[in-house]
């Protein structure tokens, strides 16, 4: 009986239309379970572990929904109390320097090896940027493992060495990058960092390739979408937020784009078949974060115009076609195959309109905040587009606890320890 009135009640609730022959249909339901509640006991005894269970799924289902009625509800709260100076920079993803010059309260702050002198000084820098933030900052970094690490190698804070993508992607044991990568968002996360700018989920498909090599899982790319998802595992596991780059993929070109223009010279068939087949496997997995490379995709994008900035390539593609909903975030925008070709300007014009959420460090950060400003001054479509990033941005900090946990760095900054080591030891001896 009580299985019947939470159907009418559900049914009622979700507004469903329901026309007379339906109507007549629920009606003989009702009275088959009427009749049904009058033969004896032991029919009902065992139905009553059923009802149990159907019981607890709609208890889930009633949790879940409060749950996001109330996370509607703070993302309003919050949003409400921001002026639109606060939410601009919100868009922003910046250096400890270019943070500490402007004293902003911008979305994102990124360490580099040069802003980090040890453990504890490491941690009571993050605690202090983060007690002076209106909203609490992602804290970034590009601990990849390999060649790409902040944390690690010579002049560095003694993090545990972990080895390169492509090294892990070829272990024998089966869980190598899930165990590397645990150790990373371990170390990372006790110092006080929430977001990582890993892994990298370019396919390794070009040997002359001068940037990604062995920051490549594998050359095959349904091995890179699993280890991808092993890396994701891992560090949302110990509460890092990963943000896997570079899409569309930056293992089949021959240029650097930190120096120059790099081109993906593919159409979207064989990008769907190599290049986004771990982008696809991530988004399918639940990740938050994606980056953006500066690649021109000429055969997809018809023109030169890097996939940054690229509306075809952004929306109508990775969130449109693949369906992502996450966080879009920029490759680095000091980069020389941006500033060469485009002014800062022009670069917030079109980042906004592809549908970038964050802007990762703008070569002229005041200007480009500045004009990020005015636009979203005069223009109402502007400005709802800034007001649907902050509202992502924020559920994110929400959903990882960032304002719960907005001054408690881990007590103990200890990393590089002894078994961490061995566990890499172990893996490499394999």
């Amino acid at each position: 009986m009580k299985r019947v009135w939470i159907l009418m009640l559900l049914l009622l609730l979700s507004g469903c239309q329901i026309g007379n022959e339906k109507l007549n249909q629920l009606d003989q339901n009702i009275e088959e379970n009427l009749k049904e509640s009058a033969v004896p006991a032991i029919d009902s005894e065992l139905n009553l572990e059923d009802e149990r269970e159907d019981l607890s799924k709609e208890e889930v289902v009633s949790e879940t929904l409060t749950e996001a009625i109330q996370l509607e509800a703070s993302i309003d709260e919050i949003l409400s109390n921001l002026s639109l100076e606060a939410k601009v920079a919100q868009m922003f993803y910046v250096t400890v320097e270019d943070y500490e010059r402007t004293g902003l309260s911008y979305g994102g702050i990124i360490f580099f090896k040069h802003n980090m002198t040890s453990a504890n000084q490491t941690q009571k820098i993050i605690n202090k940027i983060q007690s002076e933030m209106t909203v609490p900052a992602f804290i970034g970094l590009d601990e990849e493992g390999g060649l790409v690490s902040r944390i690690t190698g010579e002049a560095s804070i003694g993090g545990t060495k972990i080895p390169s993508a492509w090294v892990l992607g070829h272990a024998t044991t089966s869980n190598a990058v899930y165990i590397a990568n645990e150790i990373i968002a371990r170390e990372t996360r006790t110092l006080g960092f929430n977001m990582n700018f890993a892994p990298v989920s370019d396919v390794h498909t070009n040997p002359n390739n001068p940037i990604i090599g062995h920051r490549a899982f594998s050359d095959d790319p349904k091995v890179v979408g699993e280890k991808v998802m092993e890396a994701i595992k891992a560090y949302q596991h110990h509460n890092i937020i990963p943000v896997i780059k570079h899409y569309p993929g930056h293992g089949d070109t021959k240029e650097d784009s930190h120096l120059g223009t790099a081109t993906l010279n593919h159409d979207l068939s064989r990008l769907k078949n190599v290049e986004l087949v771990p982008f696809v496997e991530a988004i399918r997995g639940g990740v938050d974060v994606i980056m953006v490379g500066h690649l021109q995709v000429p055969q997809v994008t018809g023109d030169l115009t890097p996939a940054s900035l690229s509306e075809t390539m952004i929306q109508e593609i990775l969130i449109d076609e693949l369906g992502f909903e996450g966080l879009v975030i920029s490759d680095a925008l000091n980069m020389k195959s941006i500033v060469d070709y485009y002014d800062t300007k022009t670069m917030m014009d079109q980042g906004l309109d592809a549908g970038l959420n964050l802007f990762l460090m703008p070569e002229n950060v005041d200007a480009a905040y500045e004009h990020l400003l005015k636009k979203a001054q005069t223009s109402k479509e502007a400005e709802m587009k800034i007001n649907e990033t902050l509202r992502k941005i924020i559920r994110l900090k929400l959903e990882n606890s960032l304002f719960e946990h907005k001054n408690q760095a881990m007590q103990d900054p200890v990393i590089g320890k002894v078994e961490d080591r061995e566990k890499i030891a172990d893996l490499l001896n394999d």
